[in-house]
């Protein structure tokens, strides 16, 4: 309500100081009746200055609103709930404590119960500064609560002090609004009130064969002050033949139950009895049972161990084949260079036994001119081919001891690559399907590079056997690039016929191939997912959609930490 632009100090830009003019206190009455329609349980708002006189009151009475003239309007400023709110700072709300509403120093009657709310104002954000109060009836609500009282036990309700706010005799209550201090669960009852007090949670009483129940009821705790008055007590009376009622009852029931537990422990012998024959009879089954689990459990591990045995030496079988294809590839590379030099060193050898003959027959300077040259011109050719030869063996050297090598070293992915594309390369020939490098430069991680060599061969040799068909062309990329300083992304893709739907669940499972009846066994990708997770400390992941229409129907990820592990020695390649 307090946040309401009616109330705004932006809403009467002509206002004198602390007071309202007539259009804005017109205003805020329409304001404040639209607010205290809204509920039927509010029963006046009022709005005090700071001298706790009311500038704008509205009353409500049968969802009917009734303003309060200027000379109708009251000082409140001996009231304790002025006092008291006013020393709240806003945004705090103070809640008085629950009592009769008094109007010009008499009670109102018939009675109105009622707590107040209160909201300091301020002349920098409101109309005015002073105190919002809103008047809240609780009739309606202690009626009901006293409406659910039941001729076996009734509810009553006290304040902190002692004084009945709700009764069983409605004579009784609101003895301190009253001047009645005799109407007091103190006074009637020293004994019940001290047990009480003592047990500040709440708890149980009996008296004159009366049991009562009782326990602390918080009610609104916002305010700096009266803060204590704000609790109440809450009981719970039972009639005299309650608890002669209940004892009983108790008796009765505590028979019944005996003769239950009598009767269940006699069933439970009897069935104990019984399942003792019955499990001594299934322990001798149970024993034989285990010898024959024993013995198929022995046989299970036997042929788990040949299991395994078969799986390592297809996993070996696996690494020769590779290594043949690397060793097949650097024969077919060399050969070309190495041949050249040969042919290139026989005209050398040539020229130079003309040349003999000429000088023995008579040389001419043309001629022994033309020799030279000839000869310079094969040294030539024949250097070129052995470099070209000297680089292929230093890729297969390196590559080689990269395979063998089982410690993790610092090295260059750009030089791990192209060793592999180096043997690779001849396979590549006898097809239609280009393998492209997409390396980003300087590159260098601690890790195994052969481990790493052998995972994409084994990829790339994947796509090629799976993904085209024999004269198909296409495209393998190779591609790797830095994510942050301490992972790096390597991805092998092709653009071949995609991996079917139905194998791509357990497409790392051991012996899955698409490619059985060529032979193939189904380890390769498997191996490619024990290598990255297990040695090189990565992650594996696929995509692949055969009816995609991006450049790649299929790609591979690979993500390795930049240091899989620290070297104890850091190595380098030649």
């Amino acid at each position: 309500m307090a946040s309401g632009h009616a109330l705004s100090r932006e809403n009467d830009g002509n206002r004198q100081f602390q007071g309202l003019s007539l259009t804005t206190q017109k205003k805020v009455q329409d304001y404040f009746i639209k607010f205290g329609k809204a509920s039927t349980r509010i029963a006046q708002i009022r709005w005090l200055d700071g001298s706790g006189q009311e500038v704008v009151r509205v009353d409500f009475t049968a969802g009917d609103a009734v303003v309060s003239q200027e000379t109708s309007l009251q000082n409140k400023k001996t009231r304790y709930y002025f006092n008291q709110g006013i020393q709240v700072a806003a945004p705090k709300v103070y809640f008085s404590p629950i009592d009769l509403n008094v109007e010009h120093g008499e009670i109102v009657t018939p009675f109105e119960p009622s707590i107040r709310g209160t909201l300091q104002t301020s002349s920098e954000t409101h109309l005015i500064s002073g105190l919002l109060i809103v008047n809240y009836r609780l009739d309606s609500l202690l009626t009901t609560i006293r409406d659910h009282s039941i001729p076996e036990a009734q509810i009553y309700i006290a304040s902190r002090e002692g004084y009945w706010l709700l009764n069983s005799k409605p004579i009784k209550e609101w003895g301190f609004m009253l001047d009645q201090p005799q109407l007091n669960l103190k006074a009637e009852s020293p004994d019940f009130w001290h047990y009480q007090n003592q047990h500040s949670d709440g708890g149980e009483y009996i008296s004159d064969n009366v049991l009562s129940s009782f326990i602390p009821l918080a009610t609104f705790l916002g305010g700096q002050t009266g803060v204590d008055t704000n609790q109440l007590l809450l009981y719970t009376n039972s009639n005299q033949r309650f608890l002669s009622q209940a004892r009983t009852q108790s008796l009765f029931f505590a028979f019944i139950l005996f003769l239950s537990l009598a009767i269940s422990s006699l069933l439970i012998i009897w069935r104990g009895h019984r399942y003792q024959n019955k499990l001594i009879e299934l322990s001798f089954k149970l024993s034989s049972e285990q010898q024959d689990l024993k013995r198929v459990n022995d046989s299970l591990t036997k042929n788990i161990a040949r299991q395994q045995l078969l799986q390592d030496e297809l996993v070996e079988a696996n690494k020769l084949s590779s290594l043949g294809l690397m060793v097949a590839g650097i024969a077919h590379e060399l050969n070309t260079p190495i041949g050249g030099a040969i042919i290139c060193v026989s005209n050398a050898d040539n020229t130079n036994n003309n040349l003999k003959k000429a000088m023995q027959e008579g040389l001419s300077k043309s001629q022994f001119s033309e020799a030279i040259d000839l000869m310079h011109s094969s040294l030539h050719l024949a250097t070129v081919n052995l470099d070209k030869a000297v680089n292929h063996i230093k890729h297969f050297k390196r590559l080689a001891i990269d395979r063998v090598n089982e410690d993790y070293v610092e090295c260059r992915l750009d030089d791990v690559v192209s060793d592999l594309v180096t043997s690779l390369r001849p396979l590549f020939k006898k097809s239609k399907v280009d393998l492209v490098e997409d390396i980003e430069a300087n590159l260098a991680l601690v890790s195994r590079p052969g481990i790493i060599s052998q995972v994409l061969e084994n990829l790339i040799v994947n796509s090629l056997n799976h993904g085209f068909i024999p004269g198909q062309p296409g495209i393998i990329e190779i591609k790797a690039r830095r994510l942050d300083v301490n992972q790096i992304s390597i991805t092998v893709s092709d653009n071949g016929s995609g991996i079917p739907l139905v194998m791509q669940n357990n497409l790392f499972d051991p012996f899955v191939t698409s490619g059985r009846g060529k032979g193939n066994i189904g380890l390769g990708l498997y191996m490619v997912n024990q290598w990255v997770t297990k040695i090189l400390a990565g992650k594996l992941s696929f995509i692949s959609d055969q009816n995609g229409r991006d450049k790649f129907t299929t790609q591979f990820t690979v993500l390795l930490p930049v240091k899989s592990k620290v070297p104890e020695i850091s190595n380098s390649h030649d």
